[in-house]
This record gives C-alpha cells, structure tokens and sequence, in this order.
C-alpha cells in the first residue's frame, strides 16, 4: 500500500509541472456549499456558494461570504497557484495534481495531507470541461 501511494504520488507530481491549468475549478462532487475559481489569463475570479439562507433579527438575508467575490492576479509556479490578495486580503496558495486523468487544485491542507499519506480529499476542486 505504501508503495503505491508513493509511486502515484510520484507521478502526480512529475505530471503536474506542465498541465494546461486555466478554466473553471468547481467542486468534484454533489456540494451545497463550497467555492469555484477560475482562473484565465493570470487573472483568477474566487466565488463561494451556499443553499442556505441565513437571515438576521429583522429578516433580512445576509451575505454568508463578506469579501466575496474575490478577483485579482494569480501566479503559478510549478504546480502551485497563488491567488494574489488584494489590499487588506491574504494571498491564497493551492496545488495542481493530476489525478486519473482529471485536474485538481487543493487547498495547502488537502495537498500536505495527499503529500504524507496519499490520500485523495474527500471534495477537492476539480477543473471542470470548457463551456460551449
């Protein structure tokens, strides 16, 4: 098992240094909440989704994710992807793997766990086929 893991860990980060990464990441599996980047032309687009609505004392709908939509540059480096922040916002880095002939893009968590034990997240952002 360990073998294994090593070998596909291996190969997913031999493959990954030239994959063709732009175009839309959504989540790879049936999600009510989650985010969806794009990323085009070194520019990335950052949006979160939900089906719940959460209102306040008054009734009012509020906005679950302040600060989103989040827009800027985006680098890539190898297989990472940092999505430059703006004025008072973080810079975000993820990772490129490609996985059973699909690319996805981790979060540094999802990517140091796949990295020490070769397990796959359970919802990784997965790019997803262009739109005609």
């Amino acid at each position: 098992m360990l073998i294994r893991n090593t070998i596909v860990l291996g190969l997913a980060l031999t493959l990954t240094g030239c994959l063709a990464h732009e175009g839309r990441y959504a989540p790879s599996c049936l999600a009510y909440a989650g985010s969806e980047i794009r990323l085009e032309g070194g520019q990335y687009v950052w949006t979160k989704f939900t089906d719940q609505v959460v209102v306040d004392e008054l009734g009012n709908t509020v906005e679950p994710f302040p600060g989103f939509p989040r827009r800027g540059d985006y680098e890539k480096q190898g297989r990472q992807i940092t999505l430059l922040g703006g004025e008072g916002e973080a810079s975000e880095t993820l990772a490129l793997y490609r996985v059973d002939g699909a690319i996805y893009l981790y979060t540094a968590g999802e990517a140091a766990a796949f990295e020490s034990t070769g397990e796959r997240p359970a919802c990784p952002l997965r790019l997803q086929a262009p739109e005609n």
